[in-house]
């Protein structure tokens, strides 16, 4: 399960929500609806990254530092299911 800092906002009638650490987007017409999708969007990317062997580099690269607070400002923290898919697809990889 990650937890990560997300954001919204309003944009022409619809309400926005971002995951800034892994620079992950979507909307919804609701804000019920925008979380749901913005922890799809955030699932999609992992699962993404991790089925072309890119996790690791992926999440350097946008500076992701697990377990880290970064900066303290307050902000809505959404739980992201992740299935480490390593026993899923019966990879050896570091995602165990």
């Amino acid at each position: 399960m990650l937890s990560l800092p997300a954001t919204f906002r309003e944009e022409h009638g619809w309400i926005v929500g971002e995951f800034p650490t892994l620079s992950v987007a979507s909307q919804g017409r609701t804000r019920v609806e925008a979380e749901r999708n913005l922890i799809e969007a955030a699932q999609l990317f992992v699962e993404s990254c991790f089925e072309r062997n890119r996790l690791d580099e992926a999440l350097k690269e946008l500076g992701f530092t697990p377990g880290h607070a970064g900066d303290q400002t307050p902000r809505d923290y959404l739980q992201v299911p992740v299935e480490l898919l390593a026993s899923r697809n019966d990879s050896t990889s570091h995602a165990r």
